[in-house]
């Protein structure tokens, strides 16, 4: 088996204070550049956004405390096994991979944010958390074995990276037969609000921001500012379908599980199996996207669980 700090870099300190180099100093710099300038421009846009901050919350039962609000969170933490092997890819501030890290689980988290990671390291520190390792990875580059993992997560990254698909390939290398992926994406026609509050806003200005209900709520302001610069200012982002995904499924031999919103009832197992839907009923519950208030608060957005089959060879 390789030993993943066998493939360590040494350690990029560019650009970091010397408050910061204490913390980097101890997260593995395993970026490869994949040669497309929207990488490094990603890199760069979340060392000033770091999605999402810690703001509100003090310690690690806070952060278990707010992921309880989740379902999603929720139910991953109660499904994953006890002593799985996990890997977030684009853990951002790495708060997910903190809320899963129970249960003696090896979290591996990665991310292109040299500030992102910062912040997630202090936390981990603080709060002497033992089993999360953040690294400074590219998806496309991605520095583990083959079949190393038993769960890969990726939620709401893919779309920011220059290819999706691409990346989706690159992610299921690294899943054992057997293991789950899941990936979260904007959805096509979910995102269609969204998109039209984009243009509005980058048209006349942040005067219009009310048209957007998450800047009347009452949260700080880094919070304020990390939503409206993701949202409305990202570099790059696509939009994907339920059918497109499962095409990226039968590609890389992952069996379909399971979706969020198409099959899931809150009563259920993410990870329970789930058949695909057909054509027609599926064309009715993407377009309702458009008008779901859920969709247009959360800015259009979509889930799928699948399941690696063993090797057909």
């Amino acid at each position: 088996m390789i030993d993943i700090n066998d493939l360590i870099n040494p350690i990029n300190l560019k650009n970091l204070d010397m408050n910061e180099i204490n913390f980097f100093s101890e997260i593995p710099d395993l970026y490869f550049d994949d040669q497309n300038p929207l990488t490094l421009k990603q890199s760069e846009f979340y060392n000033d956004v770091k999605f999402p901050n810690y703001d509100d919350i003090e310690d690690f039962a806070t952060l278990l405390d707010k992921s309880r609000n989740s379902i999603f969170v929720n139910k991953l933490d109660n499904e994953i096994r006890y002593h799985s092997r996990v890997l977030e890819a684009g853990c951002g501030t790495g708060q997910l991979s903190i809320a899963l890290s129970r249960y003696n689980r090896k979290i591996h988290a990665i991310d292109l944010s040299k500030g992102s990671l910062i912040d997630g390291k202090k936390f981990i520190d603080k709060n002497n958390i033992k089993n999360v390792q953040f690294y400074r990875m590219n998806i496309f580059n991605l520095c583990f074995p083959k079949n190393y993992f038993d769960i890969i997560i990726s939620n709401g990254v893919l779309h920011h990276t220059h290819n999706a698909e691409l990346a989706f390939n690159k992610l299921s290398e690294k899943l054992k037969p057997g293991g789950i992926i899941v990936i979260g994406l904007y959805h096509k026609y979910g995102r269609i609000v969204q998109n039209i509050r984009q243009y509005f806003i980058k048209k006349f200005g942040e005067k219009l921001k009310f048209i957007d209900k998450r800047f009347s709520e009452n949260i700080s302001e880094k919070k304020k500012y990390a939503w409206f610069k993701d949202q409305y200012y990202n570099p790059h982002e696509t939009k994907h379908t339920y059918f497109e995904i499962i095409n990226w499924f039968k590609k890389n031999n992952i069996e379909f599980i399971n979706s969020i919103p198409f099959n899931f009832n809150i009563n259920d197992k993410l990870f329970d199996k789930k058949s695909i839907l057909n054509k027609n009923e599926l064309f009715f519950k993407e377009i309702s996207l458009m008008f779901d208030l859920r969709q247009i608060y959360e800015g259009g957005f979509f889930v799928m669980i699948g399941k690696k089959n063993p090797d057909p060879s």
